[in-house]
């Protein structure tokens, strides 16, 4: 006969030289605290910027259930001052988490990818399209089939959080976490790639092609959160400390849906501060207007200065957008087209004009 299990003790013993401390277990809760209000809070900022998608919804529920867990049984609380009652707890709102995180992606990484075709797409890109159109049918199928995989992982579905429940069952966790880890950075390192494919080959200078590679480079810190979720699965394989592993783990993913968003939302950020740029260049306008006829020797420095600020930030080179540089020929041609009807249009006027004033004696 078993002995019974004792449900107050910790979850593991703890090593040599260390005794546990089950009542207040030093612990990383203010660190997590502050990262995913951090993590929330940018993206939140850059999906207001650009547009609402369905996948903040389940991206906060996610940030709500790592709150939870902080709030009760903690983060970085090493398996020897885990009280083993509290264990249940942990691995539900963990289980809830995770399914949020899945369900963000079957919504999040199309997104960025279906923009990158909107954007990089027209004219002749045919094959850059379909091959983001691909994909992402390839990343939200995965991520459905994987949303599957974890919640039938377990039988009963109970014992995924509740280990004391008699003759249960599951898949191999570490596996299937490393598993994932590796089939995501995949998709991320396709996301970071593709835009880059095209910006290089843009018709236009090398330092003009660096500064639209960096809107999209953010991609890259995706790309390093799925690195370290590798580096901390394989831990999570040859180690029995996963309350303290699984902490860890809860950020990155955290962070790459945070990365995700900031990579969605980016070549929209710009926008905003180009009107605060051009709000700020009116009122020097004004300034100087007001100031010209106070001083006249002052007068030519202070418009060549408000000539400068206009050049910088005048409105016509904020309407310069990304679409027009990438867009192809076709925007190309609009822009001629557009300046062919402008010339036109202001010979007519100037001809319009000379038949209507009087000719001098």
């Amino acid at each position: 006969m078993s002995e019974p299990v004792d449900v107050d003790g910790p979850v593991i013993p703890p090593p040599e030289g260390y005794v546990s401390n089950l009542d207040n277990p030093p612990n990383g809760n203010a660190l997590v605290n502050g990262l995913i209000s951090f993590f929330l809070a940018l993206s939140l900022v850059f999906i207001i910027i650009h547009v609402i998608i369905p996948a903040i919804g389940t991206y906060i529920a996610g940030c709500i259930f790592v709150y939870r867990i902080a709030a009760t049984s903690g983060f970085f609380v090493h398996g020897w001052d885990f009280r083993l009652r509290n264990l249940s707890w942990f691995y539900y709102n963990l289980f809830l988490a995770t399914q949020m995180y899945l369900a963000t992606m079957i919504f999040l990484k199309p997104a960025i990818l279906l923009e990158w075709a909107r954007i990089f797409g027209p004219g002749n890109r045919k094959a850059f399209r379909w091959t983001c159109y691909i994909i992402a049918g390839l990343n939200s199928v995965y991520y459905t089939i994987n949303i599957l995989i974890e919640v039938n992982s377990c039988h009963p579905r109970e014992y995924y959080w509740d280990k004391t429940i008699p003759g249960g069952k599951c898949l191999d966790g570490p596996v299937l976490a490393l598993t994932s880890a590796l089939i995501n950075l995949i998709f991320d390192i396709a996301i970071l790639i593709l835009p880059q494919t095209v910006i290089w080959r843009l018709n236009m200078s090398r330092r003009r092609r660096a500064g639209v590679s960096i809107v999209f480079i953010i991609g890259l810190l995706a790309v390093a959160s799925a690195v370290l979720r590798i580096a901390f699965g394989a831990a999570y394989v040859s180690n029995i400390d996963y309350t303290y592993i699984l902490s860890s783990q809860a950020i990155l993913c955290i962070a790459e849906v945070t990365a995700g968003f900031l990579v969605f939302a980016s070549p929209a950020a710009p926008k905003p501060v180009l009107h605060l740029f051009q709000q700020a260049t009116s009122s020097v306008d004004r300034l100087m207007s007001s100031r010209r006829g106070s001083s006249q020797g002052t007068n030519t420095g202070e418009e060549s200065q408000s000539k400068n600020f206009r050049y910088l930030f005048s409105r016509k080179r904020s309407r310069s957008t990304l679409d027009d540089q990438v867009g192809g020929k076709d925007s190309l041609s609009l822009r001629k087209l557009s300046t062919a009807k402008s010339k036109d249009s202001n010979l007519s006027n100037r001809q319009q004009q000379s038949s209507t004033v009087p000719s001098l004696p």
